[in-house]
């Protein structure tokens, strides 16, 4: 599912955060071989998967900065 994401969007970037990150860099490393074998070549070109420097609450933190965007959005 992630390399038709990366196919799709192009991103530079993917982080990968949350409790997942307590299974180590064996997991990232997989993620990163999956990606760039089943990704077209140019969609990985610039591409780094890393873990989220948030760590575990990237979640909660990316669902506060939504609910802020939205309260802060001026009508109309």
């Amino acid at each position: 599912m992630l390399a038709s994401v990366v196919n799709f969007y192009n991103p530079s970037h993917v982080f990968i955060g949350g409790g997942i990150q307590r299974i180590g860099p064996l997991f990232l490393a997989a993620v990163r071989q999956s990606v760039y074998h089943r990704s077209l070549a140019l969609s990985t070109r610039h591409l780094e998967i890393q873990y989220t420097p948030l760590g575990e609450r990237a979640g909660l933190i990316g669902a506060a900065a939504l609910a802020m965007q939205e309260t802060l959005r001026l009508p109309g």
